[in-house]
């Protein structure tokens, strides 16, 4: 069932072939995707949500004192006072933020739902993002075109110092031996 004003079939093309332009990611690619929405759940979504939480917290614990002060004047001044710079450093950003949400949310129902398939301005995102696409498509061209490159000069450079290593532990050993002839430990 597709919404109204949304003319776009999911069932007649497959998503990765068509949007990616014939680019399949690797398992590897893939892997690196899952594991970097993993680290962002675990450590950064989670961490801003606890701190979030405390700060509010927090904050409405010291909205409590100044209203019901523990007794003395002094506190309820300072409470209070802390509370008002508080609130109005937050109100510009808190209207800010939700001007900003409510174009956001607005924007997307509206290309999701409003505007049909044809009239969009931009086709759908792959399913792994445009960049992580280009990126990926670029490791795989980087993997195919210089690592054989890479793999015939290491050898070049290696092998002199390989064989010049073989012989200085052949004329290590050699002299350790003849060392041992002489003092037969």
């Amino acid at each position: 069932m597709t919404l109204p004003g949304n003319s776009f079939n999911q069932s007649a093309t497959p998503p990765t072939a068509s949007l990616t332009g014939g680019f399949t990611p690797s398992t590897e690619q893939l892997a690196r995707a899952a594991a970097l929405r993993r680290f962002n759940r675990l450590y950064v979504y989670v961490p801003v949500g606890l701190v979030t939480a405390v700060i509010l917290a927090l904050s409405l614990y010291l909205l409590y004192l100044a209203l019901f002060p523990p007794s003395e004047d002094t506190y309820l001044f300072l409470s209070g006072l802390a509370d008002f710079v508080l609130i109005m450093m937050l109100l510009p950003v808190v209207l800010i933020f939700g001007l900003v949400m409510t174009a956001v949310i607005g924007g997307y129902v509206y290309y999701n739902y409003v505007l049909d398939e044809a009239d969009r301005p931009i086709p759908p995102a792959p399913p792994y993002g445009r960049v992580r696409t280009l990126l990926w498509r670029a490791d795989s061209l980087l993997l195919m075109i210089v690592l054989p490159k890479l793999r015939r000069i290491s050898q070049r450079i290696t092998q002199p110092i390989i064989r010049f290593n073989g012989w200085f532990a052949y004329g290590q050993s050699w002299l350790h031996s003849i060392q041992k002839l002489f003092t037969r430990r």
